[in-house]
């Protein structure tokens, strides 16, 4: 396997994000929101205007040339951290969280759901404080919240 490259995002990456973005929202979230929430996700595109609003607070991580992973931090909170699903349990979340955590990373939610991605952050020291009722495309859904340490 290659080398993988963390950096921060640049203009050019926008489309790989967007669909990387889709591609993660449509395997891990769009199983558990309802019909009308996927067809929302289709008509509004969130993740396309998340990209284009937040581009340059996102760190990628970049393998042979193409985009497998971004995270977003803003202060010590984790907005969000993805993984290329052809690249999950490759290392890549693995290597962004790092550079996330040593970025300052401290606060994160997730949803209830997404045990893969609760027992990764588990695994690495983070624990649950709280959870709450949250919405997703309209669809009602629990998020936890996680700290590190």
């Amino acid at each position: 396997m290659s080398k993988l490259l963390i950096r921060q995002a640049r203009p050019g990456d926008s489309d790989a994000l967007k669909m990387l973005l889709d591609n993660s929202w449509r395997t891990h979230w769009g199983p558990h929101v309802n019909p009308e929430g996927r067809a929302r996700y289709d008509r509004e595109m969130p993740a396309h205007g998340y990209v284009e609003a937040c581009l340059g607070s996102f760190v990628v991580a970049e393998r042979d040339g193409r985009i497998a992973g971004m995270y977003h931090l803003d202060g010590d909170y984790l907005h969000a951290i993805h993984v290329a699903v052809d690249d999950i349990g490759s290392g890549v979340g693995s290597a962004l969280m790092a550079e996330a955590e040593a970025d300052g990373a401290a606060r994160l939610d997730v949803r209830a759901f997404n045990s893969r991605a609760r027992a990764f952050y588990t695994a690495r020291g983070w624990r649950e404080t709280e959870e709450r009722d949250d919405v997703e495309m309209g669809t009602r859904v629990r998020s936890i919240i996680m700290v590190k340490g």
